[in-house]
């Protein structure tokens, strides 16, 4: 399993999330926090690339080595996540509900593309056994 077939794949959800903000913001839906809606998106996928970078490394490793990096990674990405939140909130004062709609929408939706392969890598796997 390579990086790039991760990154061809978050690219595609990143842009068509990015689309969709661009058309809410030019149609005047979102008036307020669409900066806020951005830093949502933008956050989901940094997240999404740090694990597909710490999955991409585990594959084919030892089971423990896997599971380590595995968890790890979730931990530490969990902590850029709240800091950032934190920092947003805090210092830049940015439009909360928005933010948090934006990040829960695109970090499920990443989520599920990280599930997604992950899945389609393991069916074949098997097949290939």
């Amino acid at each position: 399993m390579h990086y790039t077939y991760f990154l061809k794949k978050g690219f595609y959800l990143f842009t068509i999330f990015a689309i969709f903000l661009t058309f809410l913001d030019l149609s005047n839906i979102i008036q307020e926090g669409v900066g806020s809606a951005w830093a949502g998106l933008f956050i989901s996928f940094f997240n999404f690339l740090l694990g597909a970078g710490i999955i991409t490394w585990g594959i084919g490793k030892k089971d423990n080595q896997f599971y380590g990096a595995f968890f790890g990674g979730m931990l530490f990405r969990f902590l850029i996540i709240f800091l950032v939140l934190l920092l947003l909130v805090k210092k830049y004062n940015v439009h909360q509900l928005v933010l948090v709609i934006s990040l829960l929408l695109t970090y499920f939706a990443f989520l599920f593309l990280e599930i997604w392969i992950l899945n389609k890598y393991s069916e074949s796997n098997e097949r290939n056994r």
